[in-house]
């Protein structure tokens, strides 16, 4: 069991204290965030310190830390949290779901967060302050690069490549064999079989409201 000092305070936060709390054997014993953004000295009933004196009040040598924020400015701001922190001497925890899949025993770097129904296939590999969430398949012998954001239900197929600092948005599907070049952003429902250049944006368009006639409708509302 470790002693850790979440660092953030909204809702990327608020997830990794539960998921924290109740599945893993760490002991979650305050919440830090930079003195500009406090708005609360308490969260959860445990104190929130700014991060300028976080040293002072739970030094390294004791307490270990995560770093608990989103994807903004492609993962740059979690990186340069994730980069702060180790340089005041932390060491920095992941956390693996209890209810994902790692058949393999993949390598996972540090400062990751996997969560349940994920599955990482064998002789795949996990960067350091990787986030991939719920429901997610990671395919053999690909790579996620370092400071990558995997939302929702994404499949990462067989030998494909991330490079760092990239966003794939929910339920996006990348294919075999190819790489998402570093800071590309996927959107949600993205299909992608070709490789990407990197700095790349691929957003799929909402899909249009189904305009249908009065006559129509009635037909379909009375339809059992």
């Amino acid at each position: 069991m470790s002693k850790v000092v979440i660092f953030g305070a909204g809702k990327i936060a608020d997830e990794a204290y539960f998921y924290l709390k109740n599945d893993s054997p760490h002991e979650i014993v305050a919440f830090t965030i930079d003195a500009a953004f406090m708005i609360a000295q308490e969260k959860f009933g445990l104190p929130v310190v700014p991060f300028e004196e976080v040293v002072n009040r739970y030094p390294p040598t004791e307490f270990k830390m995560f770093v608990a924020v989103g994807y903004q400015d492609l993962n740059k701001f979690r990186a340069s949290k994730y980069e702060e922190s180790k340089a005041r001497g932390y060491e920095l925890i992941s956390y693996v779901s209890s209810r994902a899949a790692n058949v393999g025993e993949v390598e996972i770097g540090d400062n990751c967060f996997v969560l349940e129904f994920a599955v990482i296939q064998p002789c795949s590999k996990v960067g350091n302050n990787v986030f991939i969430w719920s429901g997610n398949h990671i395919g053999h012998h690909a790579s996620v690069g370092d400071h990558c954001y995997i939302a929702g239900n994404v499949v990462v197929s067989g030998n494909t490549k991330i490079e760092p600092y990239c966003f794939i948005g929910v339920s996006a599907t990348l294919g075999h064999e190819i790489t998402i070049g570093r800071e590309s952003l996927i959107g949600a429902g993205c299909l992608i079989t070709k490789n990407v250049e990197p700095g790349s944006v691929y957003i799929t368009p909402d899909t249009p409201k189904f305009r249908l006639d009065s006559g129509m409708f009635q037909r379909l509302t009375k339809m059992k």
